[in-house]
């Protein structure tokens, strides 16, 4: 079953953001318990876009941009 692409598309856009930004909160934490929570929903939100991105019809250019935000997310999370 696939996802509608702007909705899928806006879906998968908003979680690699929410990851990103919990990623970089995570990097400037001084308190270990708020770096580990914020790394592990950054996490959350990796493992959701790469579970729901085969559902979304995605034109070469969508593609391209989530999964280079994909990486720049998968490297952030790799650095921590």
């Amino acid at each position: 079953m696939s996802i509608a692409s702007p909705t899928g598309l806006a879906f998968l856009r908003a979680e690699l953001q929410t990851g990103l930004t919990l990623a970089r909160i995570a990097q400037s934490a001084k308190d270990a318990d708020k770096r580990n929570r914020n790394l592990l929903r950054a996490r959350e939100a990796y493992e959701a876009v790469l579970h729901f991105m085969p559902t979304v019809f995605l034109t070469g250019s969508e593609s391209k941009e989530i999964k280079r935000k994909l990486e720049r997310l998968k490297s952030e999370l790799r650095h921590h």
